[in-house]
Order: C-alpha cells, then structure tokens, then sequence
C-alpha cells in the first residue's frame, strides 16, 4: 500500500522553519523517504533504516547538518 503525502490544512501565514515547526520538517523529509523509495532509489529494506536514522535526528534536536551529531 504505498503512502501519499497531502496538504490537510493550511494554518497562518507565517514562516515555517525547522526550528519552530520539528514535526512538519519530520513529514516533509519523510515525504521526501517515500518519494525516492516509489523511484526507486531506496529500497524497501532501506527505507525503514532511513526513517529510523530520520527519528532520531529529530529526537536529537533536529539539525544534524553539520556532523555536531556521533
């Protein structure tokens, strides 16, 4: 059953940023997850390991851009 993300409700009108919105940024990158798995460049055995890393780059305080993370 493949998982199709959609817009459900707009709220405001103001700016979304990772910092002040943690859970939306979760849903767009795993968006992202599902859209390279239905493309086929992640696998079905990759894609649960990658949301799992993408969890805890949120539980971890969200950035993980810089390598600040072990």
């Amino acid at each position: 059953m493949a998982e199709r993300a959609r817009l459900e409700q707009i709220r405001g009108g103001r700016a979304v940023k990772e910092e002040t919105d943690p859970e939306f940024w979760f849903h767009i990158q795993r968006a992202v997850l599902l859209a390279l798995k239905d493309d086929g460049i992640l696998s079905e055995v990759q894609l649960p390991y990658a949301e799992e890393m993408l969890r805890q780059q949120c539980r971890g305080g969200g950035a993980g851009r810089g390598g600040d993370t072990p």
